[in-house]
């Protein structure tokens, strides 16, 4: 009797953990709120929606795509480091998370209040100069900027990448200019094309349209590698300057905490995307690059990041008023 009811009672334990499990609601189960922290239009905008579109396909899920800019992205991620833990709310995050931290005496967000995901894209800057100035090569305007030492340089903000990418020049080519700051890749766009500055390096999804009209003739990009959309375009490593390298990177981030089975489903979901041919080609076509990294090697990537431009901020004594 006693046997017949252990065995009975097993059975019932059994018989509840697998209708638990069966119960269990699968990842997701309701809408996702994938948070993009620039304004709408912006690059990280663009990747967020492309990404949530196909999230959303393939999870039969929405995936909302929500603004919230400031404070070189702070805001967003700030926002989403508060979020619950559970996968319902993520950030479409990027190298500035790893520079921001540097640039203020007092930091707004603790690198371990978001979990990195995975990475998608990664996005060089280009060196610009003014068509009607005559110069051709990097070579060429090393020259020209000799015999021109106040030659205004532009850049979209402090701390920005096409802001890094200016300071590791004037550390490495030791060469004069003036560092004119605007605010946000618009207006320093627009004060290259009314001729301002008289070069600048801006962001491959940002600038492409200015030289394919004419206004900006790209010198070198200052990626690991040459970006489909100019080919002929050479590397600031191939220019001469073999230590430069500087690429914007985007990716989706957590809130710290969420289980790492989550992430692996949030993971696996977006490689599916970033590995696909159609993404590949759309961010070729803009002057980037797709760039999967799974959870683990991203984290190593952030904090290297982290370390990295640390040393660059300091070294160029870039900080925010």
């Amino acid at each position: 009797m006693i046997r017949r009811r252990m065995i009975t009672a097993l059975l019932s334990i059994a018989w509840c953990s697998t209708s638990h499990a069966a119960q269990a609601p699968s990842f997701p189960s309701r809408a996702i709120t994938l948070v993009a922290p620039s304004t709408p239009g912006s690059a990280p905008d663009v990747l967020a929606r492309y990404v949530a579109l196909r999230l959303s396909q393939a999870w039969k899920s929405t995936v909302f795509v929500v603004n919230r800019p400031g404070a070189g992205g702070d805001i967003g991620s700030e926002f989403v480091a508060r979020a619950e833990p559970d996968g319902y709310t993520l950030l479409l995050g990027s190298i500035a998370n790893t520079v921001n931290p540097h640039l203020v005496a007092k930091v707004r967000l603790d690198a371990r209040a978001l979990i990195p995901v995975t990475m998608i894209a990664t996005s060089p800057d280009i060196l610009l100069v003014q068509p009607a100035d005559g110069v051709t090569s990097v070579a060429d305007f090393l020259s020209w900027l000799k015999t021109h030492p106040s030659t205004p340089a532009g850049h979209p903000g402090i701390g920005t990448t096409p802001h890094l990418s200016l300071s590791m020049f004037a550390l490495q080519s030791q060469l004069p200019f003036i560092s004119i700051p605007y605010q946000g890749g618009g207006a320093s766009q627009h004060g290259f094309v009314a001729n301002q500055v008289k070069f600048m390096f801006g962001t491959s999804m940002g600038v492409l349209g200015q030289i394919k009209g004419g206004r900006a003739r790209p010198l070198a990009v200052t990626g690991t590698q040459r970006i489909a959309a100019l080919p002929d375009t050479p590397t600031m490593a191939e220019a001469g300057f073999s230590d430069f390298s500087i690429e914007a990177w985007f990716g989706i981030f957590a809130p710290s905490n969420t289980p790492r089975p989550i992430v692996d489903a949030v993971a696996n979901a977006v490689r599916e995307i970033v590995v696909s041919q159609e993404f590949e080609d759309r961010l070729n076509a803009l002057g980037a690059r797709s760039a999967y990294l799974p959870p683990d090697a991203f984290a190593k990537h952030v904090a290297a990041e982290h370390v990295r431009w640390g040393q660059l901020v300091k070294a160029a004594n870039i900080r925010v008023d």
